[in-house]
């Protein structure tokens, strides 16, 4: 059993605010991403659940116990940080088994659950290498057997991919995917990488300004954004005011059938990647002229000037020239709408 809630967590340093007034509860198996650019205090509220600082106001609960009056070592949550911060004088397995030690487990019952981790966070044939001789993908398997090993209710992972190179990320992405699956081991992921988060997320939490903007699935979050700031946090800058009348959002040209009620004032967002450039015009269109050209590899990116304003269109393999007029697409079914107030 793991599950954690944060009831009305604040956090100050030197009397500013870092975390105001988060609540959040993770499910028993549930894998759960706190995601936020860097700066925002996520490391700082793992370090409060796992007791290495006090909050200035608030609960951590661990299985339904409020826990913010015991020490780390009492807590059954187990943090591991961005760096392994393994033991150079100890093999492989002494440093999964420390905690073990440390618990005072009896050393068979100790040895088989090494031996059951190191299977699998495929670190078999490893037990007796020295920290040295392992690379930096490997030396972060080892801090995360070290960590699973103690079977902890809550796994509190501070954006331990950071440092790896793009393919031993991946690589390492889908072995704890596949380690949180096996174990169905509670897990808060904190990283500032949206594509990391999308990937290994059953629940994603942003946090912006030191509070909680959106909770939901990875689909929730990228396709429909609570608000403006949300919104650009994962790419998205394509905002089209206008009104909501008898069942009908009307922006100029464009019109689409929406279920919210009527509003003098609306914003509807689009995803670079929905926006369809064309060289004829057709329903729901914007006329314009291309301003930038960015190639990235799988896509490129286009920025258009289209009536006074600026869109960014994401797309496979561009026919289109720096000046050349464009028209912009906008499919109804892709089009998001934000409340009154989230304004861009």
């Amino acid at each position: 059993m793991g599950q954690l809630g944060l009831r009305n967590l604040t956090i100050r340093y030197n009397s500013k605010p870092v975390i105001r007034d988060l609540s959040l509860d993770i499910n028993d198996g549930e894998m759960v991403s706190l995601l936020g650019p860097s700066g925002v205090g996520k490391t700082t509220i793992l370090k409060a659940i796992a007791g290495l600082l006090q909050p200035d106001s608030g609960s951590i609960l661990l299985n339904g116990e409020p826990v913010n009056h015991l020490p780390p070592e009492q807590r059954d949550a187990v943090l591991i940080f961005q760096k392994p911060l393994l033991f150079p004088f100890l093999d492989v397995g002494q440093n999964i088994g420390f905690g073990l030690k440390m618990a005072k487990v009896k050393k068979p019952v100790a040895a088989k659950q090494i031996d059951k981790i190191m299977e699998i966070t495929g670190l078999g044939n490893f037990k007796h290498r020295k920290i040295h001789q392992l690379s930096g993908g490997q030396q972060q398997r080892v801090a995360l057997a070290r960590g699973l090993v103690l079977e902890p209710s809550v796994l509190l992972l501070d954006e331990p991919l950071s440092s790896l190179d793009a393919e031993l990320r991946q690589q390492m992405r889908e072995l704890i995917c596949t380690i949180q699956n096996q174990t169905g081991t509670t897990m808060l992921f904190v990283t500032h990488d949206q594509s990391e988060a999308l990937a290994i997320s059953d629940r994603i939490c942003v946090l912006l300004d030191g509070r909680l903007r959106q909770s939901g699935t990875p689909a929730e979050i990228f396709y429909q954004p609570a608000d403006a700031d949300v919104a650009r946090f994962f790419g998205c800058t394509n905002f089209i005011s206008g009104t909501i009348n008898n069942g009908t959002f009307k922006s100029g040209a464009i019109s689409c059938a929406t279920s919210l009620d009527d509003s003098p004032e609306t914003i509807a967002v689009i995803r670079p990647e929905d926006i369809v450039l064309s060289s004829s015009k057709r329903n729901n269109t914007m006329s314009g002229k291309v301003v930038e050209i960015q190639f990235e590899g799988a896509t490129t990116r286009v920025t258009i000037k289209a009536e006074e304003r600026t869109f960014t269109a994401l797309t496979l393999r561009p026919d289109f020239t720096k000046e050349q007029p464009v028209w912009l697409h906008f499919p109804p079914d892709r089009l998001h709408f934000l409340p009154a107030t989230a304004k861009p």
